[in-house]
């Protein structure tokens, strides 16, 4: 089990076996869609099959919300206005909305779920283009937020941020879809607060989303049974009976296949953590808005420390405007790959 976002190091070091014999493409797409072939295979070879999504989702604090008077925000202009609303009448110990320092899939989901790209791959060559304009807008317009003080930057995944989460400093968490189980799990003492919505959007007339994280399982190299391997995973990400397994014992939102909408009236229902709210619901139409793959670069636990570097030069002052970091981060990337021995990285352009 591989989340999506690293499938590739692993497809590149040859690490992974093909399985087409057993599972063409025709049918990968019949039961998992065009967008997840770019997350379990590469230059025509299928290495696995998806199984949970990490469609983004904007999971909020209710009881914050009718404290301040905050509506839910429908598009990122909204969203912005909420949180220069929620600054001026909250406590300044509480927050409104606080990305990640790091945590580089969450940035590359703003440009994914804003229909962009940052680097792509086709006919055997990367391509590497940061400074497009999609991902331009999403740089600066967050950006203007961070510079302005109305959006906040924190540590993700220590044991203060899930502190918060548990007493509800921070009124506002995009994430993955799969953070409601996480949720669920980590912060039991905020049940019944939370609520699930679809992330505002960045084009409202043309609605789109991205991911964020959400992985797949796929045949080692090492596998002395790929056969049985690849009708195994193929099974368990496809297969109703499995879907339903996945979902009760999981909790994690298993709606990559095709034939989850099979299942999703017997696995969805109130939840009382989100208040009562049908989230499996919401979360699916979060997860039907990702219309395109976003494939990563073999390099991306470098692609992440040089993010993350980045942006902490940019709470420590030495960075002044935020959205200055994407042409840094481009530079340091292709500077990478090339420093690894990719010859074949096409730049300012993507295919």
């Amino acid at each position: 089990m591989i989340e999506y976002s690293y499938a590739p190091q692993f497809m590149d070091l040859g690490a992974f076996q093909p399985i087409n014999k057993w599972l063409d493409e025709k049918t990968f797409i019949e039961l998992y869609g065009d967008a997840a072939l770019g997350w379990c295979a590469a230059d025509g070879q299928i290495y696995g099959t998806p199984q949970d999504s990490g469609a983004i989702a904007m999971f909020y604090r209710q009881d914050l919300f009718d404290q301040y008077g905050l509506t839910v925000p429908k598009t990122r202009k909204e969203l912005i206005e909420q949180a220069r609303k929620f600054k001026q009448v909250a406590p300044s110990n509480l927050k409104y909305y606080a990305p990640p320092i790091g945590n580089t899939m969450w940035w590359i989901g703003q440009v994914w779920m804003a229909g962009g790209k940052l680097f792509d791959y086709h006919d055997g060559n990367w391509y590497i283009h940061f400074t497009n304009p999609i991902a331009v807008e999403v740089f600066e317009t967050l950006g203007a937020c961070f510079d302005e003080g109305i959006f906040d930057l924190e540590m993700w995944w220590n044991a203060d941020w899930f502190n918060s989460l548990n007493q509800g400093t921070t009124a506002v968490v995009e994430n993955g879809s799969w953070f409601a189980e996480w949720l669920r799990y980590n912060a039991p003492e905020s049940e019944g607060k939370w609520r699930v919505a679809i992330p505002p959007q960045w084009n409202p007339a043309k609605p789109t989303n991205g991911m964020l994280g959400g992985s797949g399982f796929y045949v080692s190299s090492h596998s002395k049974n790929p056969e049985a391997a690849a009708i195994f995973v193929n099974w368990l990400n496809s297969h109703p009976n499995s879907l339903k397994c996945l979902h009760n014992y999981s909790n994690l939102p298993i709606m990559v296949s095709t034939r989850y909408e099979e299942v999703l009236d017997e696995v969805s229902g109130p939840d009382a953590f989100f208040g009562g709210q049908n989230i499996v619901e919401t979360l699916w139409e979060a997860h039907e808005l990702v219309n395109t793959t976003f494939v990563v670069l073999p390099i991306m636990s470098n692609v992440d420390e040089s993010l993350s570097l980045l942006i902490q030069e940019y709470v420590d002052g030495k960075i002044k405007r935020f959205a200055d970091i994407l042409p840094r981060w481009e530079k340091q990337v292709i500077s990478t790959m090339k420093e690894f021995g990719y010859s074949n990285v096409i730049t300012g352009k993507l295919p």
